[in-house]
């Protein structure tokens, strides 16, 4: 029994990957929706001059789950760390964890 559980924690993920949320509210339809963004997987990698460095850069298309079906396009800038420089949306706007609530 302790091969089984060695493989099958091996073909699990432990813990839990860095996570960015964003919550986004569709401007054609008006729903709210939850974006999850993987720090390990979702950002891309671009290569800075060495005053500025590097950076890492997301872009999400996001479409809800009612009939409305307007795509969202929400980019965004990390800076080496990780940590969220800027951001821009396109067909919605940002809304806080409080007002998807």
């Amino acid at each position: 029994m302790a091969f089984l559980k060695k493989i099958s924690d091996f073909f699990t993920a432990s813990g839990s990957s860095p996570t960015y949320w964003l919550y986004v509210q569709c401007d054609r339809c008006g729903e709210k929706i939850k974006v999850r963004v993987n720090l390990h997987n979702d950002l891309s990698i671009r290569y800075g001059e060495r005053d500025e460095g590097d950076t890492y850069f997301c872009r999400k298309m996001v479409v809800g789950n009612q009939r409305c079906f307007q795509s969202i396009e929400v980019e965004m800038t990390f800076d080496r760390n990780k940590k969220l420089k800027d951001r821009q949306i396109t067909g919605g706007q940002f809304i806080s964890e409080e007002q998807f609530a």
